[in-house]
């Protein structure tokens, strides 16, 4: 007997921890959930919002000539330089370079070398970083980590509080409400989640907290990259030197590291006798996120050293690393990864919507101040789950909206995320819940469904003529946006449909049913 009572205590302590840790941290989750998801194809966005760069396969032996003679006439005097070659998934060729705390980088044609003048954007960087950060730095990373160890309690006590439901799932037993809903595609991704939680947990408390690294390294640990990788950069000697040509030493690195494995180079010191090119292999082939190098004396062309194996202890922690970008396995990977998130979103959303109908009418009966802030809890659902996909949706409307030449462009694309997020929130607290519900929907759907539209009005790589020249990856963009409007669309119809049938459960007759609903707490989503 007493043992069934402690049960019982245990799975209400669970279950509580599970309603209002899930609520609290929820909406940040959502977000985290969402954005990383998108992250997934972050290369895939980035490309889109680069509409001029549009480049025909070229050989790496081509492009990395292109690259060092613009690299040579651009920043002869520069600390350092880096080249990023053109991979499937990153298609344009890159150079970018470092003198003091000034940086600059500029888009190549790798088969003219000729400059490519693109509109400053972070493309899909900033989905990445705000996943990561919040776009809050380290205060954000912080917030991360705490929801993600929220998130792994949430799942235990879930699991603790809802063993029928493993059964159901099995029996194929679902019904079409917002708790199986929940529960289901919770069942579903569990896995997923867990994986997907417990490596970001790892990956941002190693960053945060060093307590474990140092144990592990000592005390002249500086970060698992400096640690990992090793050092052949010199200090600068102040002797002038001709860097050997690049082209020369890319079959030496590929001796190295494989055939046609190379996707980045670095130069320090370039024209000093001290200068250092290393030859960074690719890491979309294995799941260790680090790559293997070779570096070469750029005076002289000689091999100083090459790394291609890992300790132990950093080669685990950087197969979580890769776990969790998914970066290996190619597409069939990717989509795993992007289907996978998009169904643990909808997961958290659908428990985000779950507890304002579990609660409506307790809340209705309530004080004033209850009903104040159940009503302030349904507006941030809406804010958090349509007004983010609003948000997300905007950031790539500004990308072919803005002018081109605008001044700090990439960070104006960045102020209409948020300033287009907070009109959400305001339209949240104006609107009843299902108004908003609808309206924030309908928005999002016609924002989804445009977006092919005004791309193929705003530049020249419309989805016909991406099609036309199997440029899949911009075509993917506004294909995967079109689906993205269909089933938004579809769930905006539904809450039209839920409201009127609210308006009549409120109006004394018919006729009534025309009228705008009263703005009452019972008017929520259903």
């Amino acid at each position: 007997m007493k043992l069934i009572t402690q049960n019982k205590t245990f799975t209400r302590a669970m279950s509580e921890f599970h309603t209002w840790g899930g609520l609290v941290f929820g909406w940040l989750l959502f977000v985290i959930f969402l954005t990383g998801t998108l992250a997934v194809f972050e290369q895939e966005i980035t490309h889109w919002m680069q509409p001029k760069v549009r480049i025909a396969q070229t050989a790496p032996l081509q492009a990395l000539q292109a690259a060092d003679q613009k690299l040579r006439q651009l920043a002869p005097k520069a600390d350092s330089w880096t080249i990023a070659l053109p991979q499937p998934r990153h298609q344009d060729l890159e150079i970018a370079w470092r003198k003091g705390k000034a940086a600059l980088e500029k888009h190549l044609d790798p088969q003219t070398g000729a400059v490519i003048q693109s509109p400053e954007t972070e493309g899909g960087h900033f989905l990445a970083h705000f996943h990561f950060e919040l776009h809050s730095g380290k205060a954000g990373q912080w917030l991360v980590s705490l929801s993600s160890i929220v998130m792994l309690a949430a799942l235990i006590s879930g699991i603790a509080i809802r063993t029928q439901v493993f059964k159901d799932f099995f029996r194929l037993n679902w019904r079409p409400t917002w708790y199986h809903g929940h529960t289901m595609t919770g069942v579903l991704t569990l896995p997923f989640v867990l994986l997907i939680t417990y490596t970001g947990v790892i990956v941002t408390l190693f960053w945060l907290i060093p307590v474990v690294p140092q144990t592990l390294y000592g005390d002249s640990w500086k970060g698992p990259y400096p640690i990992a990788a090793k050092n052949f950069d010199r200090p600068r000697a102040n002797a002038p030197s001709e860097l050997v040509p690049l082209a020369q030493l890319l079959p030496l690195a590929e001796k190295e590291l494989g055939k046609d494995s190379i996707s980045f180079i670095r130069i320090n010191n370039p024209g000093d006798q001290q200068a250092v090119v290393t030859f960074y292999r690719k890491i979309d082939d294995t799941i260790v996120a680090i790559s293997s190098r070779a570096a070469f004396d750029g005076a002289t062309g000689e091999l100083l050293g090459s790394q291609t194996t890992l300790n132990p202890y950093v080669k685990l922690f950087r197969s979580l690393v890769g776990l969790h970008i998914a970066r290996f396995g190619g597409y069939p990977i990717s989509w795993l990864y992007f289907i996978a998130g998009l169904i643990s979103t909808a997961m958290i959303a659908a428990g985000l919507v779950f507890f304002t109908i579990k609660r409506r009418n307790r809340y209705n009966q309530t004080d004033e101040l209850a009903q104040t802030m159940y009503r302030a809890i349904e507006a941030l659902n809406v804010t958090v789950i349509a007004g983010l996909i609003i948000a997300c949706t905007a950031f790539l409307w500004g990308n072919r909206l803005l002018p081109a030449g605008l001044l700090n462009r990439a960070d104006a694309e960045i102020q209409v995320f948020f300033i287009t997020w907070l009109f959400t929130l305001l339209h949240a607290f104006k609107r009843t819940p299902l108004q908003a519900w609808r309206e924030q929907l309908s928005l999002a759907s016609g924002l989804c469904l445009g977006l092919p539209l005004l791309n193929a009005l705003t530049s020249p790589v419309g989805l016909l003529s991406s099609i036309k020249q199997e440029d899949w990856v911009t075509a993917g963009v506004d294909l995967t946006a079109l689906v993205f409007g269909v089933l938004l669309a579809f769930s905006a119809r539904r809450f039209s449909a839920w409201q009127l049938t609210q308006q009549r459960k409120n109006s004394p007759n018919p006729a009534a049913s025309a009228l705008p609903p009263k703005r009452t707490v019972t008017d929520t989503q259903p």
